[in-house]
């Protein structure tokens, strides 16, 4: 009797196993439908579209009432709106990574961790800085280290309009580096040399 409840029970947990998996592969599938054409992005286009009509770049409980989104957890639309502002830095992230989350914040934390293993470490860092400061030669020629001669296209027209935080932008500077096949270390580099410029001439 035990071991037909043991194989009875075995049974029970696999089928469950099955019906969990099954969902979840459903889920995936729902919420990748989702952010192209599903719930969050025909949300995050409509916050859009009331911003716009409103003039304004929040949405009060009055506006929300008034367009029927009141009920709506603002998390939620927050989540939807930023979907739109960076659609096709999402749309390429999930091609290339065939990512298989279930939801916004997971997706963005996906991102995050992504584009944060792109960087070198601090030792790669401080490698690459001293070639460059080993191949300055201190002449009055600009020196062209940390460029490349990949054009870099909009660089700096972000797809969120809301002001970015230093982390934020940090984030957008290593997808458009990804996306015009920038290296991370030549775009530090580059940002480096920026910086050291910027105090040189802050001190004239």
């Amino acid at each position: 009797m035990t071991q037909q409840n043991n194989k009875s029970q075995t049974t029970t947990l696999q089928n469950e196993g099955q019906a969990l998996t099954s969902a979840f592969k459903k889920q995936t599938t729902a919420f990748k439908k989702s952010i192209t054409e599903g719930f969050d992005f025909r949300l995050g286009t409509l916050i859009k579209q009331i911003k716009d009509a409103e003039g304004v770049s929040t949405l009060s409980n009055k506006i929300r009432k008034k367009y029927k989104i009141d009920a709506i957890d603002r998390r939620r639309t927050s989540e939807a709106e930023w979907l739109i502002d960076n659609s096709q830095t999402v749309a390429d992230f999930v091609k290339k990574t065939k990512f298989s989350g279930t939801s916004i914040p997971s997706l963005q934390n996906a991102m995050r961790k992504h584009y944060k293993d792109t960087l070198p470490s601090k030792e790669e860092i401080d490698k690459e800085s001293a070639k460059a400061d080993k191949v300055d030669d201190k002449s009055s020629k600009v020196s062209n280290i940390g460029q490349s001669d990949t054009k870099v296209e909009n660089f700096g027209k972000f797809e969120t309009k809301s002001l970015l935080t230093a982390s934020d932008l940090a984030f957008e500077m290593l997808v458009q580096a990804e996306k015009n096949s920038i290296p991370t270390k030549e775009l530090l580099l580059a940002l480096k040399e920026q910086i050291e410029l910027l105090s040189t001439e802050g001190v004239a």
